[in-house]
Order: C-alpha cells, then sequence, then structure tokens
C-alpha cells in the first residue's frame, strides 16, 4: 500500500469513528445545558415569587404591629387620668412612654398631644437609649398635617402618614430619616376628644429588612410608592425623588419605561423584557379604620388630600438584571463547553487510535511494545509541532514568513543549536544551495561562516536524490569517508541531520539540523517528525506559489479593468460633448433660419413704414387745407368727420405710426442678437464683442426672466467692466453662458419655491453679471445668484460629466462639464464656483484675451478652483 492510500485510509476510518461520537455527545451537553438553564429560570421565578410575597406579609405585619402599639399606648391608665385632669400622673404616663419605647426600639418617638396641638408628654430615642423631654422643651404641633389630619378622626380610627422622610426647620433632616407616623385621637369618659397620640415609626426599621431579603441573591429589590418614586432602589441617589426637587425625574418609570408600565397597571405579576426580568405586587398596609393622607414636603403645610386604604400602597419590586440571568447560565455553558472540549478531544484521539489501528495492525502493535513514558512523550511532541508549526503557516502565505516560522519552530522543539533552510538551484552541471532562513540558540553565532552540504559532495548528491542523512557522530560515522569526516569536524560540525523538501513546481528545498557543540542522538521519532515537517512544509510552498500567482493575475486583472474604465470614462465625455455639441449645432442652425426668415419681411416693414409716415402727414396737412378752404363742409361730410373722431385721428395716427416703428425696430434688434448667439457665421476663433454674446443669451432667456402669475420674476443686475474684444469660439463661448445663466436660473426657482411670498418680496432673486480686466492678458466674467447655495459635497462634483442634482428628465449633468471642456481645451482658460449653503453661488469663468498667451497650468488651476 502507497503512503497516499494509507493516509487517505486512515483519514476516512478516522472520521468516520470521530464525527458521529463528536456529534452524540455535542446532542448530550446541549440537552444537559438547555434543561438545567430551564431548571434555573422555573427556581429563579418561583424564588422571587415567593420573595416578593414574603415581603408583602412582613410589611402588612409590621404595620399591624404598629397599629396594635399604637392602641395600647392610646389606652393606658395614666393617659386616661390625664384626661381627667390629674396632672400628676404625667410623669407616670412619661414613664410609660419610656419604658414601651425602650422595649420596642423602633419608634423615634412617643407623643401625647393636647388638642391645642400642644405636646403633653414626648420621648425622644437617640443613640440607642430613650430620654423623656424635658417640659420646658415641649413644642407646639398645630401646623403639623398629621395633627390636623389625625385630629379630625372618630373614635377607633388610625391616621398613618406617607413613608418620608423627616422635616425639621423647613429642611430634611441629614442624616436621611425615614418616618411613618401613626396617630390616633383619644377621647375622655364623656365622649369628648382631649388630643391625640402619635407614634413616629422609624422607616428605616421597614427598609433595612427589606434589604436584608434581597442580600446576596441574584436580584435586586426594590420599593416603590404609588408615584413610581424609589423608597428603597438600587441606586441611593435615586432614592426620596419627591422630597427633593433636583430628584423629581428619578423615577422608576423613567429608567425602566417598558416595565412601569406594565407594573403601574396590574396588582402583580412577573414578566421579562430587554430590560430583566421583574417580579412585583402591590402591598396594602392599611385596615378599614386606617385612613391617610398625601402629607406635605414643607414642615408646616396641610395635606393636600386624604387617602382611603386602598389608595395607600406600595409596590414591592425584584428586579434580575439581564447579565445576572445570563451569568450563571453562562457559567455552566463555560463548564460544559470545557468538559465537551475535553470529551471531543479524548474522542478525537481514541478515534484515531483506533482508525490507526483498524488500518495498521503492525504500526499498532510496534506502538504498544513502547513504554508508556516514550509513546506520551511521542505523543506529545507530535501534537505540539503540528499545532504550532500547522497554525503559523497557514496564518500567512508568505514564502519567507513560513520558511522563518519552520526553522525557528523545529530548533525550538528539538532543542539543537542551529536549523537552516537551503534551497537548491542547479545550472548546467553545476549545483549550488542558497541559504534562505535559519535560527540559532541565543548564545551561538548566526552562521559558522559556511554550510555543510555546499562544501561535502557526497551531502549535495544524496540530497538531490531526495535522501534523509542522520549523523549522530559525524566523526566516527562509517557513512562519510575520511577526507568528508576530518572536513566537517574541522567546520565544527558534531552531529548532523537533513532532509529534502520537494515540491510538486520542481523547486528543491533542504532542512539541515545541526549541532556543533556537543554530540546529539537523533532518535526515530525526530527523525519522523522532521518527514512529517518536510511534508507539510512542501505543501505549504506551493501553496504560497499559488497565492503568489493569483495575486499577480489579480493585480493584471485589476490594471485592464482600470484601463478599460478609463476609455469608458473618455467614451462617455466624447458621446456627451457630441450630443450637446449637436444639440447647440441644431439650436443655431434653427435660430439662425429664423433670424434670416423674419429679416427680410422686417426689413421691408421698417424701411416702408418712412414712406408711409411721410404719406400720411402729406394727407392730414390736405386734410388741414380743405378744412381752412371749406370752413363749411356739407352735412354728410361734418357727419363722417364726427363719426371718424378727424381730429382724434389726426392726433393718434402719427403716434401710431411713431409705435410701429419702434416695434419694427426691435423685432430687427432681436434678429440681429439671435444671429450674434448663433455665430454660425463665425465657426473659427476672431475677436468678439463678449457683451453682445451675453446680452444675446439673456434675450433668449427674457421669457423665464419676466415676472408671470406663476413666477416673481428674476432681476438682471448687468456690472460691465471697460474689457477689449476677445479671441473665441463666438457660438461654444454663448453656449457656457446659457448654461450658466439657465442654471442659475433653475436654481433661483427651486429656491423660491421654498420660500414665502413675504420673503421673495423682501428679497428678490437677482442674477448679477460682471465682466472685468483681470489683468493685462485675461478677462474674468461672473455669474451670480442669491439662491440656496451649493454643499461642498455639491460643489466638489459640479463639472463632472452625467452628475446633477436636478429630478429625473430635467437634468443631463452634461452642461457644466462641456462648460468646464469648453473654457479649459478650446479657450485655454478656467472655470470655477465659489458657493457656501445659504449664500448662493458664483461661477468664475477665466479666459486670455489673446490666445497667443495662454494660461500656464490651465487644467490645475481649474480642478484647484473648483
Amino acid at each position: 500500500m502507497s503512503p497516499q492510500s494509507h493516509s487517505r485510509i486512515l483519514i476516512k476510518h478516522f472520521l468516520a469513528v470521530f464525527l458521529p461520537l463528536s456529534a452524540f455527545v455535542g446532542s448530550v451537553v446541549g440537552t444537559i445545558y438547555y434543561q438545567q438553564v430551564q431548571t434555573e429560570k422555573i427556581v429563579l421565578k418561583t424564588n422571587e415569587l415567593d420573595k416578593v410575597d414574603l415581603q408583602t406579609k412582613v410589611i402588612s405585619g409590621d404595620f399591624h404591629s404598629v397599629v396594635s402599639d399604637l392602641i395600647v399606648i392610646s389606652r393606658q391608665n395614666e393617659l386616661q387620668k390625664i384626661l381627667e385632669g390629674v396632672d400628676e400622673d404625667k410623669q407616670a404616663l412619661s414613664r410609660e412612654f419610656l419604658s414601651f419605647s425602650q422595649y420596642k426600639k423602633l419608634y423615634d418617638q412617643i407623643r401625647f398631644l393636647d388638642q391645642s396641638g400642644k405636646e403633653v408628654v414626648r420621648v425622644n430615642f437617640k443613640q440607642g437609649e430613650p430620654e423623656i423631654v424635658p417640659e420646658e422643651k415641649l413644642q407646639v404641633q398645630a401646623k403639623r398635617y398629621w395633627f390636623n389630619d389625625t385630629l379630625r378622626l372618630n373614635q377607633g380610627e388610625v391616621f398613618v402618614s406617607p413613608l418620608d422622610l423627616n422635616i425639621e426647620r423647613g429642611q430634611v433632616e441629614q442624616p436621611l430619616k425615614p418616618m411613618i407616623r401613626f396617630g390616633t385621637p383619644v377621647f375622655d369618659r364623656r365622649g369628648q376628644k382631649r388630643g391625640i397620640v402619635v407614634l413616629n415609626y422609624f422607616g428605616a426599621k421597614l427598609l433595612d429588612n427589606f434589604n436584608q431579603a434581597f442580600a446576596n441573591v441574584p436580584s435586586q429589590g426594590m420599593l416603590l410608592n404609588a408615584d413610581g418614586y424609589w423608597l428603597k432602589g438600587a441606586k441611593s441617589e435615586d432614592e426620596w425623588g419627591f422630597m427633593f426637587p433636583g430628584r423629581k425625574n428619578h423615577t422608576f418609570g423613567k429608567t425602566f419605561p417598558q416595565a412601569w408600565q406594565q407594573i403601574s397597571q396590574k396588582e402583580s405579576g412577573q414578566f421579562q423584557t430587554a430590560e430583566g426580568m421583574f417580579t412585583f405586587t402591590t402591598v396594602y398596609p392599611l385596615l378599614e379604620g386606617q385612613k391617610s393622607s398625601t402629607g406635605a414636603g414643607q414642615a408646616f403645610a396641610p395635606s393636600q388630600n386624604q387617602i382611603d386604604t386602598k389608595s395607600y400602597y406600595w409596590k414591592i419590586v425584584s428586579w434580575v438584571s439581564p447579565e445576572m440571568l445570563m451569568a450563571k447560565s453562562n457559567r455552566f455553558l463555560s463548564q460544559l463547553l470545557l468538559l465537551y472540549t475535553g470529551l471531543a478531544g479524548l474522542i478525537g484521539i481514541g478515534s484515531w487510535l483506533l482508525a490507526k489501528a483498524s488500518v495498521n495492525r503492525q504500526m499498532a502493535q510496534l506502538e504498544l511494545k513502547q513504554s508508556e513514558g516514550e509513546l506520551r512523550k511521542l505523543v506529545e511532541r507530535e501534537k505540539i509541532l503540528k499545532t504550532r508549526l500547522s497554525s503559523q503557516i497557514r496564518n500567512s502565505l508568505d514564502l519567507n514568513t513560513i520558511l522563518s516560522t519552520v526553522v525557528v519552530e523545529v530548533r525550538e522543539l528539538l532543542q539543537i543549536d542551529r536549523c537552516q533552510f537551503f534551497w537548491c538551484h542547479q545550472e548546467d552541471e553545476s549545483t549550488s544551495f542558497e541559504l534562505s532562513q535559519q535560527a540559532c540558540a541565543p548564545d551561538l553565532p548566526e552562521s559558522l561562516g559556511c554550510s555543510p552540504i555546499q562544501n561535502v559532495e557526497a551531502l549535495s548528491e544524496a540530497i538531490l536524490q531526495g535522501n534523509l542523512l542522520c549523523f549522530d557522530d559525524i566523526a566516527t560515522d562509517p557513512w562519510l569517508d575520511f577526507k568528508n569526516r576530518n572536513l566537517l569536524v574541522t567546520l565544527g560540525f558534531k552531529s548532523l541531520l537533513t532532509v529534502s523538501v520537494q515540491t510538486q513546481s520542481g523547486r528543491l528545498g533542504v532542512i539541515v539540523c545541526e549541532h556543533s557543540r556537543a554530540l546529539r542522538s537523533w532518535s526515530d521519532e525526530e527523525v519522523e517528525l522532521i518527514r512529517g515537517v518536510a511534508d507539510q512544509l512542501a505543501i505549504a510552498i506551493d501553496q504560497a506559489q499559488l497565492y503568489n500567482q493569483s495575486r499577480a493575475a489579480t493585480a493584471a486583472a485589476t490594471t485592464q479593468a482600470e484601463q478599460l474604465n478609463h476609455v469608458l470614462h473618455n467614451l462617455k465625455q466624447t458621446q456627451a460633448q457630441l450630443i450637446q455639441t449637436e444639440k447647440m449645432s441644431s439650436l443655431g442652425q434653427l435660430v439662425a433660419g429664423v433670424a434670416h426668415e423674419i429679416n427680410n419681411p422686417v426689413n421691408f416693414i421698417y424701411g416702408n413704414l418712412t414712406h408711409v409716415n411721410e404719406y400720411t402727414l402729406g394727407l392730414l396737412e390736405l386734410v388741414e387745407l380743405y378744412q381752412k378752404s371749406y370752413a363749411n363742409p356739407t352735412h354728410e361730410v361734418q357727419a363722417y368727420i364726427e363719426a371718424i373722431d378727424l381730429d382724434f385721428m389726426a392726433e393718434d395716427l402719427p403716434k401710431i405710426l411713431t409705435s410701429m416703428k419702434m416695434g419694427a425696430n426691435r423685432i430687427r434688434e432681436i434678429v440681429l442678437s439671435l444671429r450674434n448667439f448663433s455665430r454660425l457665421d463665425e465657426a473659427d476663433m476672431k475677436p468678439v464683442n463678449i457683451h453682445e454674446g451675453i446680452d444675446s443669451t439673456l434675450l433668449i432667456l427674457q421669457n423665464r426672466l419676466k415676472q408671470t402669475s406663476g413666477n416673481t420674476g428674476i432681476e438682471i443686475v448687468k456690472e460691465y467692466g471697460d474689457i477689449p474684444l476677445v479671441d473665441c469660439y463666438a457660438g461654444q463661448l454663448n453656449q457656457v453662458f446659457m448654461n450658466l445663466i439657465s442654471n442659475a436660473i433653475d436654481a433661483l426657482d427651486s429656491y423660491n419655491s421654498q420660500r414665502t411670498l413675504e420673503d421673495i418680496e423682501a428679497n428678490p432673486s437677482q442674477i448679477v453679471i460682471r465682466t472685468q480686466l483681470r489683468n493685462p492678458d485675461r478677462i474674468t466674467i461672473q455669474i451670480a445668484d442669491n439662491g440656496a447655495g451649493i454643499t461642498p459635497p455639491v460643489k466638489q462634483r459640479l463639472f463632472d460629466p452625467f452628475f446633477t442634482t436636478k429630478p429625473a428628465g430635467k437634468g443631463t449633468g452634461l452642461g457644466l462639464a462641456i462648460s468646464a471642456q469648453i473654457v479649459a481645451e478650446k479657450h485655454n482658460g478656467a472655470i470655477w464656483c465659489i458657493s457656501e449653503p445659504g449664500q448662493g453661488a458664483e461661477f468664475w469663468v477665466e479666459i486670455p484675451i489673446s490666445q497667443s498667451t495662454t494660461l500656464a497650468t490651465t487644467s490645475t488651476a481649474t480642478l484647484s478652483r473648483i
């Protein structure tokens, strides 16, 4: 069996075992992961629901406990005696309050206030110990909202304030002291209301208990009031937003808008969004007979509204962030992937061994005879070499990089003094070896100054024949003759291993492993590894050569494509110019024909108007003489004179003839302008009056400039300078003027369609045409409008063929491109645009007065100014 067939069968057996097993293990691992994720999700949801329900019960229980304490305090015998007028029992009541506060440690203050709001007895809880407030420090609390809201209750009813922060002297007390005030009115034996009893419950106790329930768990507990403000939140700076003006926007709804939409509309539930998983419920801590109010943000402000038991509620929300939802699953997934990777590696190794055993039993028997240590060492070294070498070779298709990688990896793996790669060149009958890459130990010089295969003819011949040479001790090896041994020893070589690299393209290379400091025994495993490296290197060299050939072919194709694109571009430009030239030629012929046909009858009319005028004046004088000679005409003549209004006719007829002469003269001027524009008789370059060309162009465009029902009209401002006659192609230059002025009219019409009538009247549309002598050799024509202007990206492409900003069907994109070609190529001039958005646009045309003095850098100037 050939080595190639052996390798193909081995790979086929390996894949037949490895692929099904790895797929099965992958499906098992995926199933385990899916079931684990689902189980974790169910457990998490159940725990969150239980946690929220437990908090609801805890909060309700705390409220009921405080209400019970309030009822007990309000029914103290000492209090009843005070209500009956026994003042001596104030001390006894103070001691009772003190003992109660010491026992409970839940209340910031325990107070009894009379109907006027004056404190009768108060016990404060400070720094962990209660104390009785002296009588001289007792205060009047008649303006506090909680006093008035409690005092208006009936017997047996309880007032519960909102959970807010304590306010002292008009400011929120620092450090923050969350507080809930429980109060109830007290009555004497006759049923007369005599005051109230108030417990200031530490809200921090409730919030701490709430916080502890969410400690060491993946979820974040939040307690919200009815308006969505945080009483306990993820960040302390977001809490109590309704107490601080700067935190008015710090609400749950602002941070989690999608979640708040569901939480605010339902009593309880659990859902998951892109913001995470939310579990929530609504807790109603008040019972029947217990009332509350909106409270007040100021110290002495009254509450705005009274609240019944169903309107006093909080929202308990448990939030698990998306990161926390995925954290545990990701950890488990990582573990499973590691497990799968290990199993896949084991399956791969096992599949490889099974395939190898089934293909070649003799090889398996030889491998089993080797010691466990040698087998492990061989497998490990082979794995390291193939993994590192294959990955690094395939990362680059550069031949020098591949060869450099090979010599470095081989030297480091085998721990030899030096590894080199040579190219073998055969010319005629001579053979030479060229050093391409080498790697040597850090403490050795780069080269010994010579090559063993270059200096020993026997080595060169063996390499050319494709033989592998292995010398453990050059000084004693019998394969070498005395002369070659001494030569190699003299050169400093002690051990040597060479292998040929034969590529498909016919190139021959050689890997040389050298040891010069000590003897090196080359094992069979190392020899096989070097053979494998040579085979892989030959494939890599062929791939690199194919890659270089494909790159060269790609570069050639790219160059050819660029040349074709250039030719196509020039063809399009030529085609566009021919089209536009033919259009302008047709227009010129049409205009010249019309002008010629009109000119003859107009000249006839204009020439005869002089005679008609003379004849008419003679007849009028004759009529006047008749009137003088025959002062009394007949009745019939008098009636006809009145009928034709002879006096008016005699006065108006000369005026009509004068008007007809002016009209005929105007027609002659129009015909002359049409002929100036067409210039069919001036196809050659000759001195031309530029102003006449501009005026004839304006005359043709006059209809678009006049004010109509749908057009506000455009004012033309001429600022002609004193310029001489210019050598040019008059017809082509008139074409440039036509394009520029027509584009300006289009720009102003588009701009006016976006403006109001008031804006147009305040800033009417205007086109300014200036001519001036730039210097003794050149003139400039400037055509500017006060439209919307041109953006920089559009300005960069103004003179590109087929580029237009006009709607489909209204522009070809050829006008400015051909204008630039006429100015630059036909007249050795330059054309550019100056424009900013909102500042209008101004086009400059610069041409030499005489073509004998052309612009030196026409095309460069044109590009730089555009």
